[in-house]
């Protein structure tokens, strides 16, 4: 097989431990890829800004993929790659079958992310804003008036994270967006959906940065553990699930780590990856 140039991972259920801490092992199996002259990038549904302290704890600057693909940026300098947001009308339609659906949500902008009220994980952020550095902070707005806020960030708008109040409503809410939109709403998590701009995944922020760097698909490999994780496992070289990994992710992969998130399986699968290379 080709050398492995490039490794993009997953955070929450992948790099992140249960309590969304990165382990010791996991941090120096990633600062080896560094010495190899090796690509180590996350890949998340998060927003950037979410991933500038774990970043500083890895000791990288690199672009990260966030949003689902949605936006491929280097958090500290602002240096953008790829971007392709929602729609202002698919954004405002969204809401709409949230609302229907007594659902919470979140809007994850440019630079902002947004919600009507200091709730869901709007609050676990603010809270967490607390304890950072002011260059690594969260910057969020709360406010009623989403149509203002959506006019006032049109072209700006790469993903919706919605927060069912209800496990039963997952498929109900999924089906209405889709009816509505055209868009899927997938999974991140066991109690959250996302939506971003339809064809946009990670497996595609993966292949603006191969062609960025001049690295091909088959020197490339993905970890991951949920849906959204599903596109960049199959289209990298190597795509790799975590012991804690949905079944759909784990039929996919060529490598099942044999441990979980909770154990250090980034280490084990980096491990396996540079054993193969």
């Amino acid at each position: 097989m080709n050398k492995i140039k490039l490794i993009a991972c997953d955070m929450d259920g992948t790099l992140l431990d249960d309590d969304k801490q990165i382990s010791r092992e996991n941090i120096e199996a990633i600062a080896k890829l560094k010495t190899r002259g090796i690509y180590f990038v996350i890949a998340t549904g998060r927003h950037d800004s979410m991933v500038k302290s774990y970043l500083d704890t890895l000791g990288l600057e690199m672009p990260v993929i966030s949003c689902n693909g949605a936006m491929v940026r280097e958090p500290f300098s602002n240096h953008l790659f790829s971007s392709i947001p929602l729609l202002s009308d698919q954004v405002l339609v969204i809401i709409q079958a949230c609302k229907l659906h007594h659902a919470d949500y979140h809007i994850y902008a440019r630079d902002v992310i947004y919600g009507e009220t200091l709730t869901s994980r709007m609050f676990y952020y603010n809270e967490r804003n607390k304890t950072l550095p002011d260059r690594d902070k969260i910057k969020l707005l709360v406010s009623r008036d989403f149509k203002k806020y959506v006019a006032d960030n049109t072209g700006e708008l790469y993903k919706v994270l919605i927060i069912p109040p209800r496990q039963e409503d997952f498929i109900a809410i999924q089906k209405e967006i889709f009816k509505s939109t055209g868009l899927h709403a997938f999974q991140s998590d066991s109690e959250l959906l996302d939506v971003s701009q339809k064809g946009i995944t990670k497996a595609h922020a993966i292949q603006v940065l191969c062609n960025e760097l001049n690295i091909d698909r088959s020197e490339t490999a993905a970890i991951g553990d949920q849906l959204n994780d599903l596109d960049m496992i199959e289209y990298a070289g190597v795509g790799v699930a975590m012991k804690n990994a949905v079944p759909r992710v784990k039929e996919a992969a060529q490598i099942i780590t044999e441990t979980t998130n909770h154990q250090n399986g980034v280490a084990e699968a980096l491990e396996r990856l540079m054993g193969r290379s």
